[in-house]
């Protein structure tokens, strides 16, 4: 009799399922402690009787995940006998009774010991949880100078129950400092200024001084950040796994022959050890010619053009080379004849005569073609599944196609929820459809990663000055479910709070991306920001929710290719709605002349303050970037229209685009182009000054003063002009910024030029090139630190107006600007 587990049933009970009712629900106690098989059921609401439905039987499964009794479930189905038979195999968790022993500790003692292990007496734990817990007691032990130490969780059945005593058993192995790690046989390390790479330029081992190999293994320098959140490799089998993390860096970097000995510990004359691995590089290879073998289905120049094949002279690096296996892999399993489970693997001759040179032949074992019967997902212990079957473009009963795979995979990866996403076929046994393709089960298996954030720190700005903020983000959050600490459902949620001398800022915000499992994207959130200025204050209180969709466009190319979309994505299309309360504070008192006519922003307050705005917008905004920090190529580009009403009437209209290209890719320059224009104009009465537009700063045209490039309101004082002004804003705003970056010490520090125009007109559509005007150029230098990149830039102004200052130094934190 054949079983079958959940994730994987054959393709004639996944058939008759609506035609069959359950006969049985049995449980399998997979531990050794007994109990009432009862509690298992009375969770699952697969019972005898009703029809067999596969999605029932995997939500019971997360059902009893999320009790949290049992470290190991599963579940199978049999068809017997006219019905199918469900079995729940469960091994529950079990329940630590204190005290701790411990065996073998000296350097730290018990009471620490149980602190550090973050153990609670008479709570359940599974395996995992108790080695999380002996893992956390060795990293207390490598802070007190004992790298090598190891510690196993001895845990013992108590009779009568599912009960447990625990005793960690700890090798301390020696005392010692490590004060270093050393490669014989590698590239020295380069003196600081030659470090400096100011073109990018990359000689032949520029990925093979010791201070690469030593961030290969883990081993950071003390003030990059990595160092502060990793651990170095401290037990032998980490010291072990090191050595060939290094000889397959490498092999990527064309040494297929390399060598990698030790490590060897050397005391040094204060005591401290360093780590000294022995390096023998060999030979490095380049690619002498390219072959490929064993394709019977289609001409074999198909196959190249369709693959990512090294060129004649390319290093013959050993990821290279697996990668170009794999695109061929995936080419001989797409198209209208896609074989699927074609295997593809690589063979490096070296040629007579030339040491260095290898010719490499990639030989092809074709598969067969392939229905796929059923898809399954492995690994998602609180992603839901539907998070996961959104994202892929197959449905069960089409042909398996490796590039439609690769497209999933990629989409899945994509999402950032997971460290790896792997897929595989697996044989059901149901056998061939009638044209003779195989049927097969397609699996995507996912190692889920943590997907929260939470940072807090100070920050600065010429603008904003120096700040305290908070901000905690959970990109795969679940509104609805506190058992799994919110978590799952795909959801983005956001919480940030920032307070300083000129700003404060509190937001929350949520976002489901597919509202009513469409892909209508919703965001819900509250806010309330409080900006100083020289002359008056503004806080601003409001909720705000949107909708957006993707904009596709029929692409009457594609109407005769069945497996691609006839439709081509633009960007998304939205709607937002937005109420928002807002008020002045420390006015400054006095009045001025602007437009030939007095105001003063104790007027304002009187007309325009303590004021209800109800704000809807339509808007359209694309992205096609490849990094959402530091992008090098793609564009982002937005256009939105606003009506305004309540106690200011008004409209507004703007758009933006910005892009980004990769001028020298083997130096790594990227040219940013930018452009922004925007106007806005009251139904009746003015634009409140809170609404109008200003440019200047660090954000927009540097070299210039915040909110200097604007009309300006001069001071009216004992009924008598003085000379002294203030910005007052405008109505129409444009602005364009151009940056040239190149970076100068590999991904961290860079240099950039630049040059900024931009001009505040003072009525709607009012495009002011003439007095308004600024145009500046100048040049910056970018610290690109984790969560902390800082911008500094050095600018002067080529023309700006009259009574605009001047601001050449200006910094920011912050991706872009």
């Amino acid at each position: 009799m054949r079983k079958i587990t959940v994730f994987a049933f054959c393709a004639a009970i996944a058939s008759a399922a609506s035609a069959v009712d359950v006969t049985a629900v049995n449980v399998k106690i997979l531990d050794s402690f007994g109990g009432d098989s009862s509690q298992v059921l009375s969770r699952c609401q697969t019972k005898p009787g009703l029809a067999y439905d596969p999605a029932t039987v995997s939500r019971d499964v997360n059902s009893l995940k999320d009790s949290g009794e049992y470290q190991d479930i599963s579940a199978e189905a049999e068809y017997k006998d006219g019905g199918v038979v469900v079995t729940f195999g469960v091994f529950r968790k079990m329940r630590w009774q204190g005290p701790l022993a411990v065996q073998g500790n000296e350097a730290l003692g018990l009471s620490k010991i149980l602190d550090e292990s973050g153990l609670k007496e008479g709570k359940l734990y599974g395996e995992a949880e108790f080695a999380e817990a002996a893992e956390k007691v060795r990293k207390a032990y490598r802070k007190k100078s004992h790298p090598r130490a190891t510690v196993t969780p001895l845990v013992k059945a108590l009779p009568g129950g599912n009960d447990c005593t625990l005793v960690f058993s700890v090798d301390e192995g020696p005392e010692m400092d490590v004060v270093g790690w050393s490669f014989d046989g590698a590239v020295p390390d380069r003196k600081w200024y030659k470090a400096l790479d100011l073109f990018g330029s990359e000689d032949a081992d520029s990925k093979l001084h010791e201070s690469d190999l030593r961030e290969v293994i883990g081993v950071y320098p003390w003030w990059d950040p990595r160092c502060w959140f990793g651990d170095e490799p401290g037990t032998a089998q980490e010291l072990a796994s090191a050595a060939e993390k290094v000889a397959a860096h490498y092999a990527d970097q064309g040494y297929l022959d390399a060598v990698v000995n030790g490590p060897e510990p050397i005391t040094d004359e204060d005591g401290g050890v360093i780590y000294v691995y022995t390096v023998s590089p060999g030979v490095r290879y380049t690619v002498g010619s390219v072959s490929i073998e064993g394709v019977k289905s289609r001409p074999v120049g198909e196959i190249e053009s369709a693959s990512d094949l090294p060129k004649v002279g390319d290093v013959a690096g050993a990821k290279a080379l697996s990668d170009a296996a794999h695109s061929i892999e995936v080419a001989v399993g797409s198209g209208v004849l896609g074989l699927a489970e074609s295997r593809v693997s690589v063979r490096t001759i070296p040629r007579d005569g030339e040491t260095d040179v290898v010719d490499v032949v990639f030989s092809v074992t074709e598969g067969i073609p392939v229905v796929i019967d059923q898809i399954h997902v492995r690994g998602n212990d609180y992603t839901k599944d539907k998070v996961i079957r959104r994202e892929i473009t197959f449905d069960p009963g089409v042909r398996m196609l490796s590039d439609e795979a690769e497209k999933s995979k990629r989409k899945l990866e994509n999402l950032d929820y997971f460290s790896r996403v792997r897929y595989y076929l697996r044989d059901n046994g149901r056998g061939k459809d009638e044209t003779g393709a195989a049927y097969r089960e397609l699996v995507y298996e996912v190692d889920e990663k943590n997907t929260g954030n939470f940072m807090a720190g100070v920050g600065a700005g010429s603008v904003d000055s120096i700040y305290f903020y908070t901000e905690l983000q959970q990109a795969n959050f679940d509104l609805f479910a506190p058992g799994k600490l919110f978590r799952g459902a795909g959801q983005k949620a956001r919480a940030f709070a920032q307070a300083g001398p000129r700003i404060q800022t509190y937001e929350v915000s949520v976002t489901e991306p597919w509202l009513f499992d469409r892909q209508l994207e919703l965001t819900v959130g509250a806010y309330r920001r409080q900006r100083w200025y020289d002359e008056y204050d503004i806080i601003r209180s409001g909720a705000e929710v949107s909708l957006a969709y993707p904009v596709k466009f029929w692409n009457p190319a594609r109407m005769w290719n069945d497996r691609a979309d006839p439709y081509v994505k633009f960007g998304s299309f939205g709607v937002r709605f937005s109420g928002e309360f807002i008020e002045f504070d420390d006015i400054e008192h006095g009045e001025w002349m602007y437009k030939g006519r007095t105001v003063s922003l104790k007027q304002e307050d009187r007309e325009y303050g303590d004021a209800f705005e109800g704000v809807a917008r339509l808007f359209w905004s694309r992205s096609t970037t490849d990094s959402n920090r530091r992008p090098t190529t793609g564009s982002r580009s937005n256009i939105h229209f606003d009506l305004a009403g309540g106690d200011n009437n008004y409209w507004r209209l703007g758009f933006s685009h910005r892009n980004y290209f990769t001028t020298w890719k083997r130096y790594r320059h990227v040219l940013m182009v930018s452009m922004r224009a925007e106007t806005i104009d009251a139904f009746s009465d003015d634009v409140p000054i809170y609404n109008r537009m200003f440019l200047g700063g660090p954000k927009s045209i540097r070299g210039i003063e915040y909110r200097h490039v604007s009309p300006f309101a001069r001071r009216y004082r004992n009924e008598e002009l003085v000379n002294s002004y203030t910005p007052w804003g405008g109505q129409t705003l444009v602005c364009a910024n151009m940056e040239y970056t190149v970076p100068i010490v590999r991904d961290w520090v860079a240099i950039a030029g630049f040059s900024d125009i931009g001009s505040v007109g003072a009525d709607e559509f009012d495009f002011d090139l003439g007095d308004n005007f600024a145009w500046t150029v100048g040049l910056g230098l970018r610290i690109y630190i984790p969560q902390f990149p800082i911008r500094l830039d050095f600018a002067t102004p080529v023309k700006k107006p009259d009574h605009a200052d001047k601001e050449v130094f200006s910094f920011t934190i912050g991706y872009d600007f």
